[in-house]
């Protein structure tokens, strides 16, 4: 099996089995945390699962530690008595797959002979009457969870996590845009002993993820973060870009910092939840730790005074959005014409200045903006959506009540809409991008839900005040260390945008940080050639000097 098929099959699936090393990394944390949260452990009486185990390489690795550990405190068993012990009595191993746990069961034999394993082939998350099954399967709890759940999102799992929704011990945890391995946090929390320890191996998308908010909430107020390692760009699994988290944490209340990043910086635990969301901080602090405490201690945020929305989404591109070359094939009328509006895409916005000459053309028929549209004033347009009608027919969206408008046979409309006013000034926003960039927008410049606009901005702020702001090396800072990611990517979707921290200014501070904004607008819009950044730089220490 070649690693592109091997990858599109676990990708399939969510399944990615422990490189051994990451194993023993996760499982000596787990321990150690572990001897921090109960000094007097005696480690003959824990008891370690899985619950999605594969092939077992998680539990080889803690069954090496307790072995060393049972060595130490023990001196009337031989090494291999204790070893069979561990693995008859304190390892328990559940999967849904048959094959892999009958790998992980030929291994463990292979270390100590045949004998009675504790093998559960069944999905971790099943449930009957409200009760996890595994639950049943170990009655007093386990002191231990080392977990590297599957990672499967809802697109194209609706089955999955319909089902998921009618169970009633998982009902009060569905939430939109939530991953399965997010169920695997809730499981863990129910069946780890109170101050039992449990490691996971994830990615660290869960701690800025809007889908992720319940989760988060639920392990800030269930569960004591103890480590916390965000290895970055460097990719963990051999062959496959995934990032990886390393989260260490507590059932219930534990007097102990959580210890971040490999050097293993303290942090209290009332830190580590920052902003409304409660997003996750996983990295550790570093030089601009003071500047970010600062900028957290800034008077507004900035959905307090501006709005931030996002595009428009037409529910069929190719039939509301024409190229220059298919306008001028079009004979439009004059009233057709002004049904077109100019449409840009994300790559079209370059920092300060976006790009202005629009090559692709919006059809403008929204609901319910245009619901007493007389559509054949429009025939050219018409003729042209009437190539997509089945597919538009066959939208299942119910946004603005155009659900009803399919069901009357009325194709035209385009999705959704949004209340801004696309024809007002607006600074512009990709919605993932390397760095900040944020583009100054002042007449129409339409574009699809994967741009983010803010406008409106309410005395005594100005759109060329949040201009500059955005674009200066504060917010850079502060949006890299509290921000989404998707890998080396920002997203600036709605929740980080609208929590970012806006200082109060003085007359005199407004005036200068908009003038040097408006400049290097002017420059840039001119096209001029010379070297921009020592105005940059300027901004970035007025900016910072606001803090």
């Amino acid at each position: 099996m070649t690693l592109s098929t091997l990858h599109r099959e676990r990708k399939q699936t969510g399944s990615f089995y422990t490189p051994p090393r990451l194993a023993k990394l996760l499982a000596q944390e787990v321990f150690c945390a572990f001897e921090k949260v109960h000094p007097q452990v005696v480690w003959s009486q824990l008891t370690v699962l899985d619950p999605a185990a594969g092939e077992g390489e998680l539990l080889l690795a803690a069954a090496d530690l307790l072995l060393s550990r049972r060595l130490e405190q023990e001196t009337h068993a031989t090494p291999a008595q204790i070893e069979r012990d561990i693995f008859t009595r304190q390892l328990f191993a559940a999967d849904i797959n048959a094959t892999a746990l009958a790998v992980y069961a030929k291994r463990a034999n292979q270390r100590v002979g045949v004998c009675a394993l504790n093998l559960y082939c069944t999905d971790a998350l099943a449930a009957q009457n409200g009760q996890s099954m595994l639950a049943n399967w170990h009655k007093p709890g386990f002191d231990m969870v080392l977990a590297n759940p599957p990672y499967i999102g809802q697109k194209g799992h609706a089955d999955l996590f319909r089902a998921l929704r009618g169970n009633p011990l998982w009902q009060p945890y569905a939430t939109p845009k939530s991953d399965l391995s997010y169920y695997f946090f809730y499981l863990t929390l129910q069946l780890l002993k109170p101050q039992g320890v449990a490691g996971f191996i994830t990615p660290p998308y869960f701690s800025t993820a809007q889908g992720a908010q319940l989760l988060r909430r639920t392990l800030r107020e269930n569960a004591t973060f103890l480590r916390l390692i965000n290895f970055g760009e460097r990719h963990i699994f051999p062959g496959l870009g995934q990032h990886t988290l390393i989260s260490v944490f507590a059932r219930g209340a534990v007097n102990l910092p959580c210890h971040m990043g490999i050097q293993s910086y303290p942090q209290a635990h009332t830190t580590l939840f920052y902003g409304p969301d409660l997003f996750l901080r996983t990295l550790p602090p570093g030089k601009e730790e003071t500047l970010l405490t600062r900028m957290n201690q800034a008077t507004h945020r900035l959905e307090e005074i501006a709005t931030v929305s996002n595009g428009l989404m037409t529910g069929c591109d190719k039939a509301f959005i024409l190229t220059d070359e298919q306008k001028k094939k079009l004979p439009l009328t004059t009233c057709e014409k002004a049904k077109l509006k100019p449409f840009f895409k994300n790559s079209d916005i370059v920092t300060y200045v976006p790009n202005q000459k629009a090559r692709l053309w919006l059809i403008d028929f929204f609901y319910p903006n245009d619901r007493n549209t007389n559509i054949k004033n429009y025939p050219h347009l018409l003729a042209h959506l009437m190539q997509f009608k089945d597919k538009l027919l066959s939208r299942k969206q119910n946004n603005n009540g155009i659900d009803k408008q399919l069901a009357l046979g009325r194709f035209w409309f385009g999705s959704v809409r949004r209340k801004m006013d696309f024809e007002a000034e607006k600074l512009v926003l990709p919605h993932r991008a390397a760095a900040v960039t944020a583009a100054y927008a002042p007449g129409p410049w339409y574009a699809s839900s994967d741009v983010y606009f803010i406008s409106a901005a309410r005395a005594p702020y100005t759109l060329w005040t949040l201009l500059g702001l955005l674009n200066s090396a504060p917010y850079q800072t502060w949006l890299a260390a509290n921000g989404k990611r998707k890998g080396k990517l920002l997203e600036l979707y709605s929740a980080p945008l609208k929590q970012l921290p806006i200082p109060a200014l003085t007359p005199l501070q407004q005036t200068q940080l908009e003038e040097l904004t408006h400049t290097i607008y002017r420059l840039k819009a001119q096209g001029h050639a010379e070297d921009l950044s020592p105005l940059q730089n300027r901004l970035d220490t007025l900016v910072a000097a606001l803090f």
